[in-house]
């Protein structure tokens, strides 16, 4: 029997809020309720750089957080800080901005929660799971397209030296200009991701980080990904302790309808059909039925 195969419910209304760090930074938290009556984990989610919460949930209401909320997972939709008051740098949204995600989600929901990522924004997951969360706080990881060790030419040497050139003369980075995502990017956002990738290969405190997650993990990568190669991905969660733990390289050499894309491993209508349905039957084996919720 396959849990996921069943339609989901219709979606309610998303509200977004902002949040305040202890520094002064403040971010965005889009909270997706849940269609359903049962009450399973919250999920939490983090997008890529380039993008933010139209990555999980469009304008129109399409998205995985919708499927997933449709089934009975509750979400919140991370974004980063892209302004000031407070550095927009990732190691702020690590160190600041997560911490308060976690405290919000254990007042709110009271439960352990599902962290899902694309891109850096699973790797930024990884280090939370590692570093800032409880093992009551966290019921699993779904990682797509995440990892710092293969690729990435302009976040190492010697390609960051150009980037970090281009940093200078602008304060913010052009992705949409360069068609590489929606968004643009702050500068201390792209020093974090360059100084993340260059000591995290030349340096054991990333990969000895990562081995304290003992967490369920799922990890997804496209066999056409040329931003995070699927052996980067799989090298990622291989430093994990974790006992329950899967790898994907979604492609039509393994049973796919396609060699999916570094964004198209979530957002497009094959991912919708095809590996939708995976990631949420995986949850639902970790999650239970769920008890009903109480009648307001």
């Amino acid at each position: 029997m396959q849990p996921a195969a069943t339609a989901p419910q219709p979606q309610p209304t998303a509200e977004t809020r902002t949040l305040t760090a202890a520094d002064g930074g403040c971010f965005e938290v889009t909270l997706v309720p849940a269609a359903s009556a049962l009450q399973r984990p919250p999920i939490v989610f983090l997008p890529g750089m380039f993008s933010g919460r139209g990555f999980w949930l469009s304008d129109r209401g399409i998205g995985l957080a919708a499927h997933l909320a449709g089934h009975g997972f509750p979400g919140l939709i991370v974004q980063r800080r892209r302004n000031g008051p407070g550095r927009p740098g990732l190691e702020e949204h690590l160190q600041c901005d997560l911490p308060l995600v976690r405290d919000w989600v254990r007042s709110h929901w009271g439960q352990p929660a599902f962290w899902i990522g694309h891109s850096f924004g699973g790797v930024i997951a990884s280090r939370a799971a590692a570093q800032l969360l409880e093992p009551e706080d966290l019921a699993g990881l779904v990682l797509f397209a995440a990892q710092f060790e293969d690729g990435k030419r302009m976040l190492d040497w010697p390609g960051n030296l150009l980037l970090a050139g281009f940093l200078r003369l602008r304060r913010r980075f052009p992705a949409p200009l360069l068609g590489m995502g929606p968004n643009d990017e702050p500068g201390a956002a792209m020093r974090d991701a360059m100084a993340l990738v260059t000591r995290g290969r030349r340096e054991p405190w990333l990969r000895s980080t990562l081995g304290r997650i003992r967490a369920p993990t799922l990890a997804i990568a496209g066999l056409g990904d040329t931003v995070d190669p699927p052996t980067g991905c799989e090298k990622l969660i291989a430093h994990f302790g974790s006992e329950d733990r899967r790898f994907i390289a979604a492609g039509r050499a393994t049973g796919f309808r396609e060699d999916y894309t570094h964004p198209g491993v979530v957002v497009s209508k094959p991912a919708q059909a095809e590996i939708w349905p995976l990631v949420t039957d995986w949850l639902l084996e970790r999650a239970g039925p769920g008890p009903l919720r109480a009648t307001e």
